[in-house]
């Protein structure tokens, strides 16, 4: 109730903040799956969301496609990069997973900090539009609220994904990787 009521009662900051906190949240909850559940050490995680990040951003810059169809396309290239890192790594653990996971994710910000022409660098890409309700454009408080709105839906829906995923057979199989990978 209080994360319903904050985005009325908060100032901007605030709400920018909780709005990050909520996001960070998320990724933790994605990274506790594998690091947690499966008890995969796994130190690159920050780079699919770099890459989903960056994919929205620049088919929203250079292509001028919206927020709602842009969003889903961020998410799937995270998992496509996942995919293409996880199945060459599949043979991995311990050390070796860390060390590798670790250099993907400095290859990916490298590539994003030096790519400036395609990425903008350390300044990043600028002026992307916040998201439409319903085809309205909505001005800069009423769409943080929005924002706000938007990302503690998602914060839930991960929780409630994360929560079925540990007691179904997937999970359980992850549960049994991460106490004897050999027996598993």
């Amino acid at each position: 109730v209080l994360m319903l009521v904050m985005p009325y009662i908060s100032s901007m900051y605030q709400i920018n903040i909780m709005i990050s906190a909520l996001i960070y949240i998320m990724l933790g909850l994605g990274l506790n799956i594998v690091v947690g559940l499966a008890g995969q050490l796994v130190l690159g995680y920050a780079a699919f969301y770099a890459v989903g990040a960056y994919t929205y951003g620049l088919l929203n810059t250079y292509f001028g496609l919206g927020f709602w169809a842009v969003l889903p396309v961020g998410g799937i290239m995270a998992a496509l990069f996942g995919l293409m890192l996880g199945f060459p790594v599949l043979r991995l653990k311990g050390d070796y997973l860390a060390i590798v996971t670790l250099g993907f994710g400095e290859i990916v910000r490298l590539v994003l900090l030096n790519w400036t022409s395609l990425t903008g660098g350390s300044g990043g890409i600028k002026n992307i539009p916040g998201p439409s309700f319903f085809g309205q454009e909505l001005e800069i408080a009423a769409n943080t609220i929005f924002i706000s709105y938007l990302v503690l839906l998602a914060v839930i829906l991960t929780i409630i994904v994360i929560s079925r995923l540990k007691n179904s057979r997937v999970g359980l199989a992850l549960q049994a990787l991460r106490e004897d990978e050999i027996a598993c």
